[in-house]
């Protein structure tokens, strides 16, 4: 088989533009050139002229293909040969072989969205069932077919807590207008003062879509402390920060730093306000709810997360699975899609979507969001691995998680090299501080990464967060623990 090889045009590949086009485009948005738009997008940056672009510089038959990316992957490191306690929001968990075994085949794996419930049973069956897992989990009422991934699903949370918001207090910043049913976020006050309160536990990348999210409806965002010592978010600087414009308090279980919240003492403390803004809970570990009390229990409004640990790979950082939850009188303001069960025309059981508040299928003033699918297929991963864990499974898993992280964490602090960074509780992740100024962290995760082990992401210049799973056993442990005491213990 011969692949016809076209060299990539000079500039935009992929769009039809002729030189004088590209030449007006430039004019227009007042730029020399190429380097001076990509500059001006994300900053100063050295492009690669597009020759050394062409890394396939023939036509190949598929056996040289295979071969000439199978040398590609041998060059990579083996992430086999790692022990990974590297998370931050990704963690390495245990895959059954199950999981690719089911999802390989055609119905899941090669079919088009299916919105026909006439032809797509099976999958609407199979994302029915993992909303109502992922419902149970959460101890939400209502969780949608999934998001993209969990940073997108918390920027669309924040955005629907602010159509509520509008809703539930129309004079709140809509001078000049009136009142109606609902807004939608093409009608959200260009130059509203909406404030957003989000703790500082909250996943930086996640903070970064976010912000990039609400950049157009100019609603403004502030931060809560972390208390200096527990790492849990400061319910004074939260008491201190709370007004009458706030319409959003972001807060995730367990934060970033693996710290568990005391979503006990938030909750009254924002939901008491008056007007009462909207509470949003976040997890990239929702694997925790195996152990504390989930979302739902404390009464959140909405919740958004990440579901890559249920059956997902790690990869390279995606694709993810997002999780959406909320009460269900806020369900018209949900964005994605719901499957729903039902009746057919014989009286049976039979699934469709329900509520699909996508621009395309209702009215653009009435939609909630412009989100034109989501990640099915490793939803319908997700609920395969659910199904095989059970829910006693589920618990056990979660536990161990706990269990592992304690244990590394006692044996790295009684090397007498670290100290903890704070003093909070934590589920499977946790932060500590070297004490040798001699080595940085980063330098500290270099040397490590030497050894086959991944050990973990700096936090700062002397402060790293490690977590555990159930792919980390007593072997792994004891060989970071060693590991880093020889590294620590010999830096100059």
């Amino acid at each position: 088989m011969n692949l016809s090889w076209h060299p990539p045009m000079p500039n935009f590949r992929y769009f039809p533009n002729s030189e004088t086009d590209i030449k007006r485009l430039y004019s227009v948005l007042n730029v020399e050139g190429k380097k001076e738009l990509f500059e001006k997008i994300i900053g100063d940056i050295t492009l690669i002229d597009a020759d050394n672009l062409k890394t396939l510089s023939r036509g190949m038959d598929e056996s040289s293909l295979y071969r000439y990316f199978e040398d590609i992957a041998l060059k990579l490191p083996d992430k086999n040969r790692f022990s990974i306690f590297a998370g931050g929001g990704v963690y390495s968990h245990f895959v059954p072989a199950a999981i690719d075994s089911l999802i390989s085949r055609s119905e899941f794996y090669t079919p088009y969205t299916p919105y026909q419930p006439e032809v797509s049973q099976g999958t609407l069956f199979a994302l029915f069932e993992f909303q109502s897992m992922a419902a149970e989990i959460l101890g939400m009422d209502v969780v949608n077919a999934s998001m993209y991934d969990g940073a997108e699903s918390l920027a669309e949370a924040i955005l629907m807590s602010l159509r509520l918001y509008l809703n539930a207090n129309p004079n709140q910043s809509l001078q000049n207008r009136q009142p109606q049913n609902n807004y939608s976020k093409n009608e959200i006050n260009p130059h509203s003062d909406h404030l957003i309160l989000i703790s500082e536990g909250i996943n930086p990348h996640y903070f970064s879509v976010i912000k990039s999210f609400i950049g157009d409806i100019k609603a403004k965002i502030e931060t809560v402390k972390l208390d200096r010592k527990t790492g849990q978010t400061d319910l004074s600087d939260l008491k201190l920060k709370l007004k009458n414009n706030v319409s959003t308090v972001v807060i995730q279980q367990p934060n970033y730093y693996g710290i568990i919240e005391d979503l006990g003492e938030l909750e009254p403390l924002v939901h008491s306000f008056n007007p009462k803004p909207f509470f949003v809970v976040s997890s990239t570990e929702p694997f925790s709810f195996g152990v504390i009390n989930p979302p739902g229990f404390y009464n959140a409004d909405i919740f958004a997360g990440e579901g890559n640990s249920f059956g997902n790979y790690m990869n390279f950082g995606g694709p993810l699975l997002g999780l959406f939850g909320a009460k269900k009188d806020y369900i018209r303001q949900m964005p994605g899609r719901i499957v729903g069960k039902t009746k057919d025309a014989k009286n049976k059981d039979a699934y469709a979507f329900i509520l699909a508040t996508r621009e395309q299928h209702i009215r653009r003033g009435a939609a909630t969001s412009n989100i034109c699918t989501n990640n099915s297929l490793n939803a319908v991963r997700a609920a395969i691995y659910l199904s095989l864990c059970s829910k006693r499974g589920f618990g056990e898993l979660s536990l161990l998680n706990l269990k592992l992280a304690h244990i590394l964490y006692e044996k790295l602090l009684k090397t007498g090299f670290f100290e903890p960074w704070f003093s909070g509780d934590f589920f499977n992740e946790f932060t500590l501080k070297i004490k040798n100024e001699k080595i940085t962290a980063l330098r500290f995760i270099e040397k490590m990464a030497d050894k086959g082990i991944l050990a973990g992401i700096q936090i700062a210049e002397s402060g790293i967060l490690v977590s555990a799973t159930e792919n980390n056993d007593m072997d792994d442990i004891e060989r970071y623990a060693e590991s880093a005491k020889d590294i620590i213990k010999t830096a100059v």
